[in-house]
């Protein structure tokens, strides 16, 4: 509740607008069973071995980039979520408040 207080005044204090900004996925092949592997994406394994990757030795991982509408700086996704600027996540955008 005080973390929503806080947002409010934040932002009647200031006039604002919203800023989007588009999601980037990538999907990152681990070897679990050979430390010293690389990490490919998804197409380079493929690209590389010539097949798709394996269970139980291969994982894949989806990893979710934005760039920050604010510092323009690469953030997980995930990190959005912390920032008093960010409004929602929608679709393949993430949305924030920008002060003017």
């Amino acid at each position: 509740m005080l973390k929503e207080e806080g947002k409010r005044k934040l932002q009647s204090s200031f006039i604002s607008t919203q800023k989007s900004s588009s999601i980037r996925s990538f999907k990152i092949v681990i070897d679990t069973e050979n430390v010293f592997a690389p990490e490919l994406t998804l197409e380079d394994f493929i690209k590389i071995h010539g097949k798709e990757p394996s269970l139980p030795r291969y994982r894949i991982i989806k990893i979710e980039v934005v760039t920050c509408p604010e510092d323009q700086q690469p953030v997980l996704v995930t990190e959005c979520a912390k920032c008093p600027k960010f409004i929602r996540r929608f679709k393949n955008q993430i949305y924030c408040y920008e002060f003017i």
